[in-house]
Parts: structure tokens; sequence; C-alpha cells
């Protein structure tokens, strides 16, 4: 069984209303085999507040979930602990297993 790593996890973009209940982050996190340089796989997740999610049905009838994360206050500490303990759960004997297993909950990006 392979044993992923969160390698990394970088905000590339957010979003900041005039509350600090009101928020929209993209982040963007290498995983990667543990104990392995390579291959590393690049996934978004994009964090938002209800509030945020709220306004953003407004604009449009649904919105979908993969790789959306929901939290009341932003806290990057908190989106990298939950990520670390799904990514137990995507332990596979293949890299390709693991990939589509990662893949129920962030969108990959591209492979490196």
């Amino acid at each position: 069984m392979l044993t992923l790593h969160l390698y990394d996890l970088t905000i590339i973009d957010d979003e900041w209303g005039e509350n600090h209940n009101d928020f929209y982050v993209k982040l963007e996190a290498d995983i990667g085999i543990r104990g392995h340089k390579s291959p590393i796989e690049v996934f978004s997740i994009y964090v938002t507040s209800p509030y945020r999610l709220s306004s953003m049905l407004k604009d449009q009838e649904i919105e979908t979930g993969r790789g959306l994360f929901i939290m009341n206050d932003f806290n990057i500490k908190a989106v990298e602990d939950r990520f670390k303990k799904l990514l137990l759960h995507c332990s596979r004997p293949s890299w390709e297993e693991c990939l589509l297993a990662v893949n129920r909950y962030a969108i990959a990006v591209c492979e490196t």
C-alpha cells in the first residue's frame, strides 16, 4: 500500500468580503508518496464560508461540492489537518489508484 503525503499547501487566490465570515480561498496541494520526492500531483481545493456560499447561490442555482471545503472561519492549519486525515483514506496499491481516491476530495490540476 502506498501512503500519501501532503508536501505543500499554498494559497493561490483569495476573495474576502467586508465581514470575516465572507471568504473564498483557492489552495493548491502538492501530494506525493511518503518518503519519495516524485511523483507529485497538484490538486486544487476551494475553501468558502457558508455566508459566501449563500451569496454564490443567489447568482446561480447550484454549486458542486468536489474540492469544496466549507468552514465558518478560515484557518489554513485546520484545512491542512482535515486534508491530511482524508489522505489517510486514500492509500492504495498503485499511484494511479491513489490519485483516483484523492480526486474524490480535490480537483487534479496537472501531473508533474
